[in-house]
């Protein structure tokens, strides 16, 4: 009866070790803009970033998601240093 314990545990554990390559946890994480805001809709995040309510995101507005943060020159299409509602739109499509 051991014998069969031992067994299953072996072939388990081989099973485990063969098919772990299978699965890649960078899978289940966003891994660019679009996905993320995909998860939540633009107005939703967009409104929530914006803590003026003034329809546009400063620099300041957008700290707290690096993303949108780092690539802040480039979703302002107009050089205006705020970025519309429309900018962030078209960047993520």
């Amino acid at each position: 009866m051991k014998n069969i314990s031992l067994l299953k545990i072996t072939l388990t554990v081989v099973v485990l070790a063969a098919t772990a390559p299978l699965v890649n946890a960078d899978e289940a994480t966003p891994k660019n803009l679009a996905t993320i805001m995909a998860a939540t809709s633009t107005n939703n995040q967009f409104e929530q970033l914006d803590l003026n309510k003034d329809d546009s995101l400063s620099l300041i507005e957008t700290k707290e998601q690096k993303q949108i943060h780092d690539a802040f020159t480039k979703i302002d299409l107009n050089n205006d240093a705020a970025i519309s509602k429309e900018e962030l739109e078209k960047f993520i499509k």
